[in-house]
Parts: structure tokens; C-alpha cells; sequence
């Protein structure tokens, strides 16, 4: 019911409000092939942003597997977190390419840097919302929610003793000790990572959408850029469905700054291409690979 009301918000901007001719023919005018620079810039980050993620996950599961086994194995992770809610299923790709028996350990290590990229998120957010809009209820949910986000992030000890409590989790072995948890110096270099990959994925919004002629405003872009990814953090779709929440959310965010509606789109889009869809089809071959040898692996010992 959401996709279909996000999608009919946006087919309302493209066709109703507005004449979709004149739109495509005003972004394609726009369009200026000297700027073809930016499109390759933010494809060439794309690969950075996941270095940046298996250096985090590196850090965060202290892991002897190679790096590139575990680069591997966190995009077979969008793979199957593309078709499961928030994400869950990305830590079965992680532990896919892991010598890690302790399946539960994983899984809560993955829980915790998705935290932690949240709060970098949300902490970096009130800046751009106290730029975005003066509105002091805003900024204050803003603040409090990243704070609530914050606690949970280093005082995630305090939220699993009340895990640990529950009798189906204890029952199937679904629980971590305090003392598998990070250090706080673990947590604080993951956080830099965090706070690292937000800046390339800002970058990578800011430069297609320049490309795109949605403004050459760097600055204006930056501020829109991060409030659009504060809310893009609750995004309650599916991550295969949640294009029409973005774009939904950018024609919102950006109403008042650019009329290219097309563009808006258009980079928005592109990114959730570059950044999850492709990504998601490479991990999917990575994952009927690692099944090809599981399997020729058991039949060999058969």
C-alpha cells in the first residue's frame, strides 16, 4: 500500500502537476556533456564506498579472512539484505565468506555497524537540518532520535543483557556474550569509518545530481543531500521497493530548491543503481559460486 501511494506521489509531480514534455525536454536541454566528468566520478566512488564498508567490517569482526573474502562476502550480503526487511538478511552473505562458527556473533557485530553508520547519519544530519529548516521540533526529534541511536551504539552491553534475557533466543543459542562485544576503541574507529562513507555517499548524491542540472549550487546540494539521507534512514520499504521512497522523499526535500523534477529523480535513482542494485547482481554470482564449490566440496568428500 505505501509503494503504491510513494508511486502515485510521484507519477502525480511527473504527469499531472506538471507536463512531463515539457519536463524531459527541459532536462535534456540541461543535460551538458562537458560535465560527463561527475557521472564518472561518482561511478568511480562506488567501488570506495564498499572498500570503506569491508575496512569497517574488518575492524568491527576482527576477522583472519582475507580481505577480499570479506569484501565478497559483504556484497553477497546486499544481495540477500535486497529482499529481506531493514537489511536482515545481509549478515547470511557475511557469514557465507567467513571462518566463523558463531553465527549469532556475526549477526550482532553486522547489527552493530549498521548502528553505527546510522548515528554518523543522524549526528551529521542535525547540522544539515539546522540549515534545512528552523523549525526547533524538527531539529530537537532530530537530535534525540540521533542521540537514542548513539546510546544504543555504545551501550549496546546495557540492550543485550535484556536480549540475552529472552528465553527462545537463550533456547536456540541466539545471544552474545558482553565480552564478544566491541572495545570502545573498536567502536570509535568504526564510527570514523562510518562518518568516512557517509561523506562518499554524499558525494556520490551531490554529484550526479549536479550532473543531472539539478542545481550547481555545491553547498545547497550538501544541505538537501543530508537531510534526504536522514530520512532516507526509515525508510520502511523493502529495499527492492524503496526507489519509489526515494523519489518520493527527494521531490520532497527538494521542492523548494529545483524545478527539475526529472533530475532529482534521475540522480537519485542512478545512485540506488550504482550503490545497491549493481552490487546485488555481482553478489548474487558470488553466492552461486560459493554454493557451486560448497557443493562440489560435499560431493568430493561423498
Amino acid at each position: 500500500m505505501v509503494f503504491i501511494l510513494l508511486c502515485w506521489f510521484i507519477g502525480d509531480r511527473l504527469f499531472l502537476r506538471n507536463d512531463f514534455k515539457t519536463q524531459w525536454c527541459f532536462f535534456l536541454q540541461n543535460i551538458k556533456p562537458q560535465n560527463f566528468y561527475l557521472l564518472l566520478l561518482a561511478v568511480l566512488l562506488m567501488p570506495l564506498n564498499w572498500t570503506l564498508e569491508t575496512l569497517k567490517w574488518k575492524i568491527l569482526i576482527q576477522s583472519k579472512s582475507s580481505f577480499g573474502n570479506l569484501l565478497k562476502g559483504i556484497i553477497a550480503g546486499v544481495t540477500l539484505g535486497f529482499v529481506t526487511p531493514a537489511r536482515s538478511g545481509e549478515f547470511i552473505g557475511r557469514v557465507m565468506y567467513l571462518d566463523e562458527d558463531d553465527k549469532a556473533k556475526v549477526f550482532y557485530l553486522s547489527s552493530i555497524g549498521g548502528i553505527a553508520q546510522s548515528v554518523a547519519t543522524l549526528m551529521a544530519g542535525v547540522f544539515f537540518v539546522t540549515l534545512w529548516r528552523t523549525d526547533p521540533l524538527l531539529i530537537g526529534l532530530t537530535i534525540g532520535v540521533g542521540v537514542s541511536f548513539m546510546l544504543v551504539y555504545f551501550r549496546f552491553d546495557f540492550f543485550n543483557r535484556f536480549i540475552s534475557s529472552i528465553p527462545f533466543l537463550q533456547k536456540y543459542n541466539l545471544v552474545i556474550d558482553n565480552d564478544a562485544l566491541p572495545e570502545i576503541s573498536v567502536q570509535l574507529k568504526v564510527l570514523l569509518f562510518s562518518f568516512v562513507r557517509l561523506a562518499v555517499y554524499l558525494l556520490q548524491y551531490v554529484l550526479l545530481l549536479m550532473f543531472f542540472c539539478v542545481s550547481d549550487n555545491f553547498f545547497a546540494l550538501v544541505v538537501h543531500t543530508g537531510v534526504f539521507l536522514v530520512a532516507l534512514t526509515f525508510s520502511p520499504l523493502l529495499p527492492f521497493l524503496d526507489f519509489s521512497y526515494r523519489g518520493s522523499l527527494a521531490l520532497f526535500i527538494f521542492n523548494n530548491f529545483s524545478n527539475n523534477i526529472i533530475g532529482i529523480l534521475s540522480g537519485v535513482t542512478f545512485v540506488w543503481l550504482l550503490n545497491l542494485v549493481l552490487p546485488a547482481v555481482i553478489g548474487y554470482f558470488f553466492i552461486l559460486k560459493k554454493k557451486t564449490f560448497h557443493t562440489a566440496d560435499t560431493d568430493f568428500t561423498n
